[in-house]
């Protein structure tokens, strides 16, 4: 009859189970350990080895160990080992051959069907990318099922279920969220409504809010290290595995101490239970409220549920089971081993399919990465050639060196191409007053019914695969303001106007973000850093240094300072991207009031071009999505300029409110939106006609507004009242307010419109908001006095200014 596997490809572990007729049981995979780790490494030689051989190297070779890559399917960016590019999916399938290597060598046969598990939210471009897993591995056509199905299967299996019950299934692993609804009924288990899931949620954040903790306890230790140094990056490596350690002592203990060993310097960080609970208390809300939106979808009310049912190794955390007890008031039943669950169902899945009449999944003898097979434990197969071709769906992978600093992300020194016309903001910007704005451009890695195909087949059939598809949008005439047509000549200091750019490159699937993500390296970038933009094509930060006089160019690839920009005409306060990224405007004033002008920063020649006097004190400004007007909000006198930005004449001028402090368009441009600090007002403008529409009263202080990428939503700050306040942009009105840390000064949005991150000066803090429960899940500590934060375009990184340390902050968005 022979045997039937089960395999969960985890983020943090590998699980296996063989199922028979008469026995489902786990399979031994690790030295030391049913399980064995989803770590990867890279030989000298170039030989990949996995598991436990691989994690043995991982304190003294980091840099060619690959972990937690699973979280990554789906982006183009290479898993970087050694300096060389491997796409994940290669990874993945290293890992799995590894496993029906051993289970074959160790049964005497080959399993006569298997079934793979994968993460219940992941949409279908990413589990495409996973169907190409097996192939690697060498699997002809095995099953996929979801881990909360698979457990299910498992607990069916184990304890007598009643038809009719109904329970869920609380899945929190190594780095994702589960949540699925069951019942039983006489011909097995259904599932009610659609399973939900958190993307990149589980015990490695977890491991880095500890990591955090330790570096906030030690002064910003870790964050001054230097990461070219080799003991540096081993010492970093020990730390990662004692915090780990930490993290599941407090399943046990109620205290516990963690080892430092940097270089020259010695110490331990003690650690409580509650502390570690008030560091994850937030995100485990956000996967309650997840479990709550699937019972609703489901129409199941939690008191009609038999019990919860908790599996994946971060459930065994008592304050996830407390949490979901007090929330749904319902039970919850904990395996012995919640690690295994998946495997075990996964293994009586495949045995149940083939009993059926299901098509057998058999092994092939296909080859593994490079067209070898991997290896098994420490015998090394020949040498790997760096670099496995990409996934159609990816960009060419392009190799570059790791970023510098504790906690930094690794991209290639040469960035992914993306759109010259995507600002850091995700609204696409209108068209001038008077004429009617083009349509929204596509939003990366959605799938909005807004989007243009691009007309050329080839192209087309490659960005169906990638998942995000561009748009080339025709250029259409327009003309001046009608509120002031210019007669006068022409500034002296006027450029010509330019050949419009090339039509955009369609960009890569943003990454997805994460409730709670993780603080990363600090960048120092000069006195007075007050705000920060990312270029379009997200290759470079620039600050605005304000009593330095000066704008500083960081390159994200390494996160350092690149050049410093002199403005001439005083301190440079905000900075606005054209959409083709050529041109920076800068909002130039003092404290005096006595200088009032828009400088124009030629990006190409890191030098200002031109300065165009405006009424009164700049802040920040917005130019259209065609690049042709550029609006200003002058606080003192409460207009907005509209300038010409061929000429850098200012056609005409706007009444709004008191005080306005930003502006930023809806993603039709149909609309701008202004928040008016003086007035607790946030000034709502047509901009085919320039005339107020309305405006909606809000807290004390609006300092600035952030335009939702895809809802119809626009969030405000409100710095005197320590709040965010959400605007339906449909009604005008405000549909919620959340209260954040002390003076909040910006707000900007994830790319992929999950999350929203503000800056608190006072409290030293960043706040993420969650754009669907609109509640805080995480408060992140920056420097002193953040007050701007900007998102790189494909998601990934946050970067904040500390206006009294000289610093940026990065935040590793998507975790």
């Amino acid at each position: 009859m022979g045997y039937h596997l089960g395999v969960d490809l985890g983020t943090t572990f590998v699980a296996a189970a063989l199922a028979t007729e008469s026995r489902v049981e786990m399979f031994t995979l690790g030295d030391r350990t049913v399980v064995t780790p989803a770590v990867v490494y890279l030989r000298e030689d170039g030989a990949l080895v996995s598991g436990d051989a691989a994690a043995r190297r991982a304190v003294s070779s980091p840099d060619r160990i690959g972990r937690e890559f699973k979280r990554r399917l789906g982006d183009p960016t290479p898993v970087m080992l050694g300096g060389a590019p491997y796409a994940v999916t290669g990874l993945l399938g290293a890992l799995l051959h590894d496993v029906i290597t051993r289970v074959t060598e160790t049964e005497g046969a080959k399993p006569a069907s298997v079934v793979l598990t994968h993460p219940a939210n992941w949409g279908p471009f990413r589990r495409e990318l996973f169907e190409e897993v097996p192939q690697v591995a060498g699997l002809t056509a095995p099953r996929t099922v979801t881990e909360p199905e698979a457990a299910a299967a498992h607990y069916a299996a184990s304890r007598q279920l009643s038809d009719g019950e109904v329970i869920a299934v609380y899945d929190l692993g190594g780095g994702t969220f589960d949540a699925t609804v069951l019942r039983k009924h006489p011909g097995g288990i259904e599932i009610l409504g659609v399973p939900e899931g958190i993307e990149r949620l589980g015990g490695v954040d977890f491991d880095e809010s500890i990591l955090s903790h330790v570096n906030y306890a030690a002064g910003g230790a870790l964050s001054e290290l230097d990461m070219s140094d080799p003991q540096t990056a081993v010492a970093l490596a020990r730390l990662r595995q004692d915090c780990v350690l930490a993290k599941e002592a407090l399943s046990i203990d109620t205290e516990t101490t963690i080892p430092v060993f940097l270089p020259h310097r010695h110490f331990d960080v003690p650690l409580t239970r509650a502390e570690f609970e008030d560091m994850i208390r937030a995100p485990v809300e956000s996967t309650i409220g997840t479990l709550q939106r699937t019972l609703r979808s489901a129409q199941v009310e939690p008191s009609t549920l038999s019990a919860v049912l908790l599996v994946g190794g971060s459930s065994r955390i008592p304050l996830v089971s407390r949490m979901i007890s007090e929330e749904l008031g319902r039970p919850t039943v904990v395996d012995a081993h919640p690690k295994y669950a998946v495997a075990l169902g996964a293994a009586s899945l495949a045995l149940a399919g083939a009993g059926t009449g299901t098509a057998p999944a058999g092994v092939g003898a296909g080859v593994g990465v490079g067209g070898y097979p991997p290896p098994v434990g420490d015998v090394a197969p020949p040498p790997v050639p760096p670099g496995p071709p990409p996934s159609p769906r990816s960009p060419e992978p392009r190799p570059g060196p790791a970023t510098s600093g504790y906690g930094a992300p690794q991209r290639p020194a040469t960035a992914p191409t993306r759109p010259a016309d995507q600002d850091r903001v995700p609204a696409a910007h209108g068209g001038p007053p008077g004429v009617a704005p083009p349509g929204p451009p596509a939003s990366p890695g959605g799938g909005s019914g807004r989007r243009a195909l691009v007309v050329v087949a080839a192209v087309v059939a490659l960005l169906a695969i990638v998942g995000g598809v561009g748009y080339i949008a025709a250029d259409r005439l327009r003309t001046p303001p009608p509120a002031a047509q210019p007669t006068a000549a022409a500034d002296p200091q006027a450029v010509p106007p330019e050949p419009a750019p090339a039509p955009p490159i369609p960009s890569p699937a943003v990454a997805s973000s994460v409730p709670v993500p993780a603080l990363g390296t600090t960048v120092p970038v000069g006195d007075t850093p007050g705000f920060v933009v990312v270029s379009p094509n997200g290759r470079q930060a620039y600050i605005a240094n304000r009593t330095a006089g000066v704008v500083t160019v960081v390159d994200t690839a390494v996160d350092r300072v690149t050049a410093t920009i002199p403005v001439p005409a005083g301190p440079p306060q905000f900075l606005s991207f054209s959409p083709d990224g050529r041109r920076i405007y800068v909002s130039i004033w003092n404290e005096a009031r006595t200088i009032a002008a828009v400088g124009v920063l030629d990006t190409t020649t890191n030098s200002v071009i031109a300065t165009i006097p405006v009424r009164t004190r700049p802040f920040l400004a917005a130019v259209t999505h065609d690049g042709k007007w550029l609006y200003v909000p002058n606080h003192d006198s409460g207009t907005l300029s509209v300038i010409d930005t061929a000429t850098h004449v200012v056609t005409t001028e706007i009444k709004v409110a008191p005080n306005p402090h930003w502006i930023e368009f809806s993603t039709d441009g149909s609309r701008a939106y202004i928040a008016n600090h003086e007035s607790n007002l946030v000034s709502v403008l047509d901009t085919s006609n320039n005339t107020v529409l309305a405006e909606v009263p809000v807290e004390r202080s609006p300092h600035s507004v952030a335009v939702h990428p895809t809802r119809p939503l626009v969030a405000n700050v409100n710095y005197d009242a320590a709040s965010v306040t959400m605007i339906d942009t449909n009604t005008e009105r405000v549909i919620a307010t959340i209260d954040v840390g002390a003076n909040p000064q910006d707000i900007t949005w994830a790319p992929d419109g999950r999350f929203a991150y503000t800056t608190n000066v006072n409290d030293h803090s960043v706040s993420v908001i969650d754009a669907e429960s609109m509640t805080v899940t995480a408060t992140i500590p920056t420097g002193m006095s953040p007050t701007s934060v900007a998102v790189h375009p494909d998601g990934t990184t946050g970067y904040v200014t500390n206006l009294d340390d000289g610093t940026l902050t990065l935040l590793h968005l998507s975790g």
